[in-house]
């Protein structure tokens, strides 16, 4: 609990909302130390202001990019991150950025930044949802590149206990959504008060990251009441402790334990179901599509259900049937011509060697023709799932990379005269087209 905080979150939140709202007291303010609790886009009066940038990176709470002057912003706190800190967590900050219109197509048309504000793998699921969306990929190559399975942040929350226990979804939400305390009444609405027996198994019951008013208030709707309470002679602390404080950590500062805490018993697994398979953009039920998806089984400890030989045969047949000088050119004139020829070829085995090839060869495509960046890194992480893929924005290339084989595992293993990612590489870099291979090395 911080006294000079509570009273800053105060002044900044009645700046905030005065009719001669300024945003240099409001970037003061936000320097010498408050509580952001509410997203800065849902006050007009600042949303379009690009210190809402800093303010929204410096606390870690969502923001919207609406304009040039703040899509410079970003990208220039960005290069400042990236050239400090080598380290820090890309994803962290980039999740924050809530994917509107303006914001896709900027990153769609900007092929000198866009690289710093690409989410990385796991995330990039999202972009190629935004990217469809707003009409910068077609469905074919969505429906193409897409997971089988997504997180649950990006589901439509009306119809999910149908396929998540609502424990599973309450637990998780509050913890992904906690800092915002919009997203948390809504959690508390749909969710919570959905729960017979709502009970923090967690430490945590809420992160101090709001005033202590609003801590009591949200920590006693979020959660069933503590078994455990502590007593403190300063009246604040012990309100602040209790109210962030789950039993599992009021038990470790108390010295002696309790009893009643031991006779909890633990029923937090009674609703956190989850039907992962369920969990994908074809389901009707989470997504209104008006096309229909299909799923793509693609499990990368598959890769050696065939031998070096038969994956060796495979390749040949590729180069011989999609690479040759005939097809070639349709391949490189259209991203999407080699999906639907391949979907209509019923002569050719759909296994996991053809699937990816033909991701790859989308990819090169776009490259070769010098497509979005954007879009070409958001489709090279989703791929780099099962292929050791990555895109380097600079020079316009994929690069395969190098990966340990799988010894002993595999009995037939001294059979692979080399790696499978060597195989991919040099079925799209042997074709009769030098511009085409070049954009494509191993290292």
């Amino acid at each position: 609990m911080n006294i000079e905080k509570e009273n800053n979150t105060e002044l900044f939140f009645k700046e905030l909302k005065s009719k001669t709202c300024n945003p240099e007291i409001l970037y003061n303010l936000s320097l010498k130390g408050i509580y952001l609790y509410k997203p800065l886009y849902l006050y007009k009066r600042i949303k379009y202001h690009e210190y809402v940038v800093d303010i929204s990176l410096m606390y870690k709470q969502y923001f919207k990019i609406y304009n040039d002057r703040q899509y410079d912003r970003l990208i220039e706190k960005f290069e400042k991150y990236e050239s400090k800190n080598n380290t820090y967590n890309k994803n962290e900050y980039r999740q924050l950025i809530i994917l509107n219109e303006y914001i896709i197509k900027k990153l769609v048309n900007d092929n000198n930044n866009s690289y710093i504000l690409t989410l990385l793998n796991e995330y990039s699921h999202i972009s190629l949802y935004c990217l469809l969306k707003y009409n910068f990929i077609s469905y074919k190559i969505f429906d193409y590149f897409k997971y089988n399975t997504i997180s649950y942040k990006n589901i439509n929350l009306s119809n999910i206990s149908k396929y998540i226990g609502n424990s599973y979804v309450s637990c998780h939400l509050k913890s992904e959504f906690g800092k915002d305390i919009i997203a948390l009444e809504f959690i508390i609405i749909n969710i919570c008060n959905n729960i017979k027996y709502d009970y923090c198994y967690a430490p945590l019951r809420l992160y101090p990251i709001y005033p202590l008013n609003l801590l009591k208030k949200i920590s006693s709707k979020i959660y069933e009441p503590n078994i455990l309470y502590l007593k403190c002679d300063d009246k604040n602390i012990e309100d602040f402790i209790n109210s962030i404080c789950g039993d599992i950590e009021l038990n470790n500062i108390h010295s002696k334990g309790s009893s009643a805490f031991s006779k909890l018993k633990d029923n937090s697994s009674e609703n956190s179901y989850i039907k992962r398979e369920d969990l994908w953009f074809g389901n009707k039920d989470l997504f209104n599509f008006n096309f229909e998806l299909k799923k793509y089984h693609l499990k990368y400890n598959e890769r050696y259900n065939y031998s070096y030989r038969e994956i060796d045969k495979f390749s040949l047949i590729f180069r011989d049937k999609y690479l040759n000088d005939d097809e070639l050119p349709k391949v490189l004139k259209d991203p999407e011509y080699i999906l639907y020829k391949s979907e209509n070829d019923t002569t050719m085995e759909h296994n996991y060697f053809y699937t990816i090839i033909i991701r790859c060869c989308v990819i090169g495509s776009l490259i070769y023709n010098n497509k979005s960046k954007f879009v070409i890194n958001t489709l090279t992480e989703l791929l780099n799932n099962y292929v050791p893929l990555s895109y380097n924005f600079k020079e316009n290339r994929l690069y395969f990379e190098p990966t340990e084989r799988d010894i002993g595992v595999f009995e037939d293993m001294e059979e692979w005269m080399e790696d499978y990612h060597n195989l991919f590489y040099y079925t799209i870099s042997s074709t009769s087209n030098a511009k085409f291979n070049k954009r494509k090395i191993i290292i």
